[in-house]
């Protein structure tokens, strides 16, 4: 019986800080330029529509809607292909899909990108099922999302959720499962007090210890 990995996308299996707060720049710049210096310390992490709404302030939320088109128009196109994986990243999951174990994504990105870099990077045989907040308008919130797929725990020997932010950790918790930190990830400035931690890793590479 093998372990279920659960899987966060930015911050975790890649670094996509650089392509996004790019995107982010361009679009406020050209939107709401006097937002420009509060862009410049967003978390990547959080859905587009948190962020939009956070960059935007209530006082300019008529142009959330034409926010979310401008970054979707520019960031799903070549951009998102500008978006590195971390080191051993994909022979780290062909590893673990190797030894039995199943993989699997929970992810605050978009179905749309996460798709297209999956398939990029050739992941696409790895991963048993990819969760995107978008493909449940519904739900709230990540901890929903992963009480919507259902899993049968008993079917696995572990589940493991792999984050980067302080929300992947709330996730884990809610789901009673163990969640395993990278401190590589975006999540570095947050404060963590108070998150249950099962492992914290600094490389990728080092969940084949575990």
């Amino acid at each position: 019986m093998g372990k279920l990995w659960i899987f966060d996308f930015d911050g975790t299996l890649v670094d996509s800080e650089v392509a996004i707060k790019h995107c982010y720049l361009k679009v406020t710049e050209k939107l709401l330029p006097e937002r420009i210096n509060f862009v410049e310390n967003i978390l990547i992490g959080p859905t587009l529509e948190e962020t939009a709404q956070s960059i935007l302030t209530n006082k300019n939320l008529h142009l959330k809607d034409l926010f979310i088109k401008e970054f979707q128009s520019q960031y799903d196109g070549e951009m998102v292909l500008e978006t590195p994986i971390y080191r051993n990243v994909s022979e780290v999951l062909e590893n673990l899909k190797s030894n039995g174990d199943s993989l699997s994504v929970l992810t605050n990105k978009r179905a749309i990108p996460t798709h297209k870099l999956i398939k990029h990077y050739k992941w696409d045989n790895f991963f048993d099922w990819v969760a995107c907040m978008d493909n449940y308008p519904d739900l709230k919130n990540k901890s929903e999302l992963l009480k919507k797929q259902d899993i049968p725990k008993k079917n696995y020997s572990k589940i493991l959720l792999v984050g980067d932010t302080v929300n992947d950790g709330i996730t884990a918790e809610k789901n009673e499962i163990d969640f395993i930190k990278v401190n590589y990830g975006y999540g570095r400035e947050q404060d963590w007090q108070g998150i249950n931690i099962f492992k914290s890793i600094d490389k990728f590479d080092e969940l084949l210890l575990i």
